[in-house]
């Protein structure tokens, strides 16, 4: 039995697992993951991949490093590095970057798909995006071909990313991560594709129902639409949907919040008071960390003219 079949079983025995992770319905991960009860080998070790994917996604940080213990397989082990980089202090988020790279470079890892694929998650955490890439770019499962989609369309490589959609497209059109893909590239796109994307979005909100980031995803489409009002409603949606689940509101929902509140021609007073929140949930945000790069350059450009 060659890896691609066992891959295959692998998807087919976890498909609505995988389709909860992708659409962040984690706390449905989670059910499906207990309900499928103790698997074996690979599939087993992608079952609990998933489960604790999602506890990482939903900032259930403490269950993650409890439960991932070291004698664990190597794969859980990335994970709870990838828990590590998101909650340690600088120094240790270095450390933890350093021990990826020695387990990468190891080399002996190198044909599991779902080592690669959550080896290259941190990655993309991490900021290395090359990394990142060079460890799925030539992915044969949905996951890694997916991944690869992400991130090059995060290097506004639509080109790349489209060929391999068209990967995906033909290992399975109607797979939730096909699906999901063909919408990111639709979106950068733009112009008619946005109403495509959109639709796929709805397509899944109905058969899976709402996730915070299929609420923020169709308000994004909303907004190329010039829909505010529309979007706008989706983004309280899904601010309190992460509010009921005790999460921190997600920076997507925060930052198209502002846009469409500007394009409302909303008071400046209500937008300061979402970024005072977003700074206070997510201080180490890029687009926070820009914003306070923009504002130290206008205040030296004003006093150099004063």
């Amino acid at each position: 039995v060659g890896p691609l079949h066992l891959h295959c079983v692998m998807a087919n025995q976890l498909v609505s697992l995988r389709s909860y992770y992708y659409l962040g319905l984690y706390d449905e991960v989670i059910r499906e993951a207990k309900s499928l009860g103790n698997l074996s080998g690979s599939v087993e070790t992608s079952r609990l991949a998933y489960l604790y994917r999602a506890h990482v996604g939903m900032r259930n940080h403490d269950i993650v490093s409890k439960e991932i213990t070291k004698d664990f397989p190597t794969v859980l082990q990335v994970v709870q590095l990838h828990n590590t980089l998101l909650t340690a202090s600088e120094q240790n988020k270095s450390m933890a970057i350093e021990k990826l790279d020695e387990m990468v470079e190891d080399g002996s890892m190198a044909q599991d798909p779902v080592f690669a694929l959550v080896a290259s998650e941190m990655y993309l955490a991490a900021g290395n995006v090359k990394a990142a890439l060079k460890l799925v770019y030539n992915g044969t499962t949905l996951d890694m071909m997916g991944m690869t989609v992400q991130l090059l369309l995060s290097i506004n490589r639509v080109d790349l990313a489209k060929k391999h959609l068209n990967k995906m497209i033909q290992v399975e059109e109607d797979d939730t991560l096909t699906q999901l893909a063909s919408a990111w590239v639709n979106i950068l796109q733009g112009g008619s594709k946005i109403t495509e994307a959109l639709d796929t979005y709805q397509d899944l909100q109905e058969k899976f129902g709402s996730s915070v980031l299929l609420l923020n995803s169709i308000s994004v489409c909303q907004i190329y639409q010039g829909q505010y009002v529309e979007a706008l409603s989706n983004l309280g949606a899904a601010r309190d949907m992460a509010l009921k689940m005790k999460a921190k509101i997600s920076p997507d929902t925060y930052i198209n919040t502002m846009i469409c509140l500007q394009h409302l021609r909303k008071a400046p007073e209500m937008i300061q008071h979402i970024f005072s929140d977003f700074k206070k949930n997510h201080p180490n945000h890029s687009w926070i960390l820009k914003q306070g790069e923009m504002l130290k350059a206008i205040e030296k450009s004003k006093k150099t003219y004063n």
